[in-house]
């Protein structure tokens, strides 16, 4: 009896706390053309060296200079995602950039990635754009 109350104690306490959240996804993917980045041209695949990357080029609409990380999710061709791989870019405003996420240590096939930049503070700056890329 004592286990079957905590266990609906530590239920009803998650339930409250996830219902607090005061961040909302709406609020926070919600773009205009003065607080987001833009892509400009899809993602392309590119080699840097020995490395196989992903290139795609944003353009700041916020009137400040700005750090984005930019995050590519690669997924296989059964849908599971293989890496997830990181660039850092700081436009001025108004200014473009291009991102290089390096798809590391991937077999050769065909994959899907997805892309888009955060905030440091992890709020969304962008929309999310896909692209398909063979290694």
């Amino acid at each position: 009896m004592r286990i079957r109350a905590i266990s609906i104690a530590f239920m009803l306490a998650f339930v409250s706390l996830a219902s607090c959240n005061p961040a909302r996804a709406s609020a926070l993917s919600a773009c205009s053309s003065n607080n987001c980045w833009f892509a400009i041209a899809p993602p392309g695949y590119v080699q840097l060296g020995p490395y196989s990357a992903m290139e795609i080029p944003y353009t700041s609409g916020l009137n400040t200079t700005s750090i984005g990380i930019v995050f590519m999710v690669v997924h296989n061709y059964l849908g599971q995602t293989v890496e997830i791989s990181t660039s850092v870019l700081q436009p001025a405003a108004g200014a473009n950039g291009t991102a290089y996420a390096i798809a590391f240590g991937l077999a050769s096939g065909m994959y899907s990635g997805t892309f888009f930049v955060v905030g440091t503070s992890g709020v969304a700056m962008s929309t999310t754009t896909t692209a398909s890329f063979t290694i």
